[in-house]
């Protein structure tokens, strides 16, 4: 019942991993509201601005010190986590993208590949199954391909999926973590 909970949380996980994100794009400003003129009543003595007036007075200006001072947020390079399993290749030629720390210390670390999700995911079915670990879950799809192993109280969930924002790209996300008994016994 936990694999198939984590198995459920690792698809839920991917799918946020994968979801649309505008944090890197620039959203466009807003066109300025113009407010309607006012028609004749009793009590119009206020001078009327023309539209051209109006986009001007809500048009706001940047200082030239602060265009001047402004500078990029360095970039921080990614490193492979040092408790990453000895024993989990990294399929050639993919490019570690991001590592990210999820509860329990367990870690999810991205790749990205131009291979196919085939390829890859025929890649880790055979070199896991080799090196000892046993297949508890295991889910294909067309472009995308998903799987959980366990070797002693390491367990490693591989999914593969093809990038939507980078054509041509696939990610290959790796979340391991150590099992720890859970207290109680069983149910």
């Amino acid at each position: 019942m936990r694999n198939v909970t984590i198995g459920l949380s690792s698809i839920i996980l991917t799918a946020l991993l994968f979801s649309s994100c505008t944090c890197q794009e620039a959203l466009e400003q807003p066109a300025p509201q113009i407010p309607p003129e006012r028609g004749g009543g009793f009590q119009t003595s206020e001078k009327k601005n023309t539209p051209a007036q109006h986009a001007q007075a809500a048009t706001p200006t940047k200082a030239a010190e602060q265009v001047a001072g402004a500078q990029p947020s360095p970039t921080v390079a990614v490193q492979m986590p040092p408790d990453f399993p000895a024993d989990v290749p990294v399929f050639k030629d993919a490019a570690l993208s991001q590592v990210q720390n999820l509860a329990n210390d367990a870690r999810n670390v991205i790749f990205r590949t131009t291979a196919t999700v085939d390829n890859v995911a025929s890649f880790y079915q055979d070199t896991m199954t080799k090196g000892g670990w046993k297949v508890s879950q295991q889910f294909t799809r067309g472009n995308h391909a998903f799987m959980t192993f366990q070797k002693g109280e390491m367990l490693a969930n591989v999914t593969i999926a093809e990038d939507v924002r980078h054509p041509g790209q696939q990610i290959i996300a790796i979340m391991y973590e150590h099992q720890k008994a859970v207290e109680g016994g069983d149910f």
